[in-house]
């Protein structure tokens, strides 16, 4: 499906239950293109300084850029609100198939913009260039049965995000890739929203301009790492370069890094996440299940608690994911409090 160039917004406003579509102003779209820069002049616009990013004034942007699901690496969204965890602006971003399938319910628009509150939790639909709330069966679920019990690629919170949890994140993909930082997910679930589910063709792209930057980006020294390792290389590069921080920030350096790292992942390894021209995580086995480790569940999971147990270091980064925990700020606080408590 080819997608039409994007010039339009959806409003959704969950208190009064309206979806409206408008278009966005040529001057912003020519000034900041997409992403990011048009969902921070929405916020700068609609917001006021003082907002309660856990208030139902407060706005989350779901944002694309105009050549999302067209070209390699342009397969992530922004999530742009108020953070409930810093008080300032937050951008977060993930990718997967989501991304790329919201481009294509989307059509003319770049993106969703969200505000109010519902009474009770609720899914946003998005097809066909428009979308519609409805009721939420989904409450209490976590960020993968989530995900499973819909038709269609989800973005949802799990109990972090109900509960609003100030570091909670938005899931997608089944909870194997998040909007993280900042808690994105905690405004979320302060507008009851549970899930917001993407159905549509993918867009079309340039089929013969993908391939020419494939094959480009696997003689590239940054894509061959990548394609062999994945993020989790970097635990073992940050170890031996002497920026691994370990046990909860206080040492510099971890024993069990290797234990962590990219050997351990590439012994277990049973399938690539994806095979497209920028690869993706791997998929392991281990004791809890299988699942795509990443080098921020290592560093932070592991060094951070000082934890060289691979399975238990995978099950810990699983259990955030379903819950909708952004496992680096869990990390640190889990380290934190063991910290405390050794300190009496």
């Amino acid at each position: 499906m080819a997608r039409p160039a994007p010039n339009r917004l959806l409003r959704v406003n969950l208190s009064s239950g309206t979806v409206e579509s408008e278009r966005v102003p040529e001057a912003w779209r020519r000034k900041y293109v997409g992403g990011k820069g048009l969902g921070a002049r929405y916020l700068y616009e609609e917001l006021s300084p003082d907002v309660n990013p856990l208030g139902p004034d407060n706005a989350l942007l779901f944002m694309l850029g105009p050549v999302s699901g067209l070209l390699p690496g342009e397969d992530r969204y922004a999530a742009v609100t108020k953070s409930p965890l810093t008080g300032t602006f937050l951008d977060s971003y993930a990718g997967g198939s989501f991304p790329t399938t919201l481009a294509g319910a989307l059509g003319d628009h770049l993106g969703v913009l969200v505000t109010g509150a519902a009474e009770e939790f609720v899914r946003l639909v998005v097809e066909d260039g428009d979308a519609r709330i409805e009721q939420a069966d989904t409450a209490g679920l976590d960020a993968a049965e989530t995900a499973e019990a819909h038709d269609g690629s989800v973005a949802c919170i799990g109990p972090a995000g109900e509960a609003e949890v100030a570091y909670a994140t938005i899931a997608s993909d089944g909870a194997e890739h998040h909007a993280g930082r900042g808690g994105a997910g905690a405004v979320m679930g302060s507008k009851s929203l549970k899930a917001v589910v993407a159905r549509g063709d993918s867009p079309e792209g340039f089929p013969d301009l993908r391939r020419r930057y494939a094959e480009r980006y696997r003689r590239d020294d940054t894509g061959k790492w990548q394609a062999a390792s994945g993020t989790v290389e970097t635990v073992e590069f940050a170890d031996e370069t002497g920026v691994l921080a370990a046990r909860g920030w206080t040492e510099r350096g971890f024993d069990g890094a290797e234990s962590v790292g990219v050997g351990a992942v590439r012994a277990r390894t049973i399938e690539r996440e994806h095979d497209g021209p920028i690869p993706g995580g791997f998929r392991i086995e281990t004791e809890a299940g299988d699942s795509v480790p990443r080098g921020a569940t290592a560093m932070t999971l592991g060094a951070g608690l000082a934890l060289d147990d691979f399975d238990a270091v995978a099950e810990l980064g699983e259990r955030c994911n379903r819950l909708g925990l952004d496992l680096i700020s869990a990390g640190n606080a889990v380290a934190w409090a063991a910290r405390a408590s050794e300190s009496g």
